[in-house]
């Protein structure tokens, strides 16, 4: 057990800000705010642990808890990164109290690298997350505790950022000085907004990051500091997903648009070692009660069909509820920008011929609902076949 830094001088929930340990960022209510708990409703949590992972046994991670993520994913899991994911033991294991994430320099199914990447089973909304880890240093490398959106997993990463992500903390090997605390949402993403850590802090040690997620805000903790706060500006789904059930991933990645492509292949193995991951739920929710429920899948008629040369056909969602809102997708798109919204919809094959589809293609696409609190339903999938 490594003990968490002492920071001299800063009392717990004392922002660092002032301390200038913080970079000015693109986001107006991300930092230089009051921290809204103090001055608003006051969240509470549970006192004790609601779902987690001691690590207190050896072997793979426990099946009831994790999945693992294998392979590379769409476009190198949308960042072009370099290293192929598996399940190995070699790659992903638990011993010594700890899990192991290991990145490797090695030939794999076409790919120079392989790493690990596992994924919770159980998804959450709101709570307060705690995770002892310490960090693998070396340019390229990219160890990242991050939540994906519900609507992810119905897309299979192609609405990012639409499905909304929450960055517990990621950081690039090559920089032992900074993290990324983030979100991204349709209205905000890809952009890096990197937090500058105390001189005496070294990554490649185990620290505690800490993210406390509720329906007002999102605040991110290095050792118990606070570091950054992201807050809910009512303006809907595309720039607060933050209301839906959202998974953990942990994951080491070699290389992509974030880290660079320059790889210090000396650095490996590479070990990204978490000793705890620890959930506490929201406990007091006061009047907002009404997040409990994700709306009802949307009914599509029909839920596949043909479509002829020069024809069209119309798709039907049967059991919109009140207050909600229909939204069609395919590849990630959101058809409102090709007029396509409501609770029925149009497809021709010229469209269809437009975006490259050919006699015998099958052209997929969803259609979910998102209530007026932002919280999305399950996706229903639909498939038009070209004659």
């Amino acid at each position: 057990m490594v003990a968490a830094i002492e920071i001299i001088g800063l009392a717990t929930e004392q922002s660092l800000t002032s301390q200038r340990y913080l970079k000015i960022v693109a986001w107006e209510d991300v930092v230089n705010k009051s921290d809204p708990s103090v001055t608003g409703f006051q969240y509470k949590f549970s006192p004790s642990i609601t779902w987690g992972d001691e690590f207190n046994y050896t072997g793979t991670p426990d099946p009831k808890k994790w999945n693992m993520s294998t392979g590379n994913g769409y476009y190198g899991w949308g960042n072009h990164e370099l290293q192929h994911f598996t399940g190995r033991s070699k790659n992903v294991k638990v011993e010594d109290g700890k899990l192991k994430i290991i990145a490797l320099n090695e030939s794999y199914n076409g790919f120079n690298y392989t790493s690990g990447k596992i994924v919770s089973n159980k998804k959450q909304r709101y709570g307060r997350y705690i995770i002892k880890a310490k960090m693998p240093l070396g340019a390229g490398l990219w160890p990242a505790i991050f939540g994906f959106g519900e609507r992810h997993k119905d897309y299979d990463l192609k609405t990012w950022p639409g499905c909304g992500e929450f960055d517990i903390v990621e950081i690039k090997g090559q920089n032992d000085r900074e993290v990324n605390y983030n979100v991204h949402s349709a209205k905000s993403y890809g952009a890096s907004n990197m937090v500058t850590l105390p001189t005496r802090v070294t990554l490649n040690q185990f620290n505690e990051y800490r993210i406390d997620w509720t329906p007002d805000y999102i605040k991110w903790y290095f050792n118990g500091m606070l570091m950054r706060t992201f807050t809910n500006n009512g303006k809907g789904y595309d720039e607060w997903p933050f209301n839906d059930y959202f998974d953990l991933n942990i994951c080491l990645s070699v290389g992509g648009d974030f880290v660079g492509n320059n790889i210090n292949k000396i650095a490996m193995p590479a070990i990204m070692e978490i000793e705890y991951v620890r959930y506490y739920g929201l406990i007091n929710m006061n009047k907002r009660s009404e997040y409990v429920g994700n709306p009802i899948p949307p009914h599509l008629s029909p839920a596949s069909a043909q479509i002829v040369k020069n024809g069209s056909q119309t798709f039907t969602v049967t059991n919109v509820p009140a207050n909600t809102a229909v939204h069609w997708y395919a590849l990630g798109n959101d058809l409102r920008g090709f007029g396509l919204s409501g609770s029925k919809i149009t497809i021709t094959q010229a469209m269809l011929q437009a975006g490259g589809y050919k006699s015998g293609a099958s052209f997929e696409f969803f259609v979910d609902f998102i209530d007026a609190k932002g919280v999305s339903s399950k996706a229903t999938r639909g498939t038009l076949t070209i004659q």
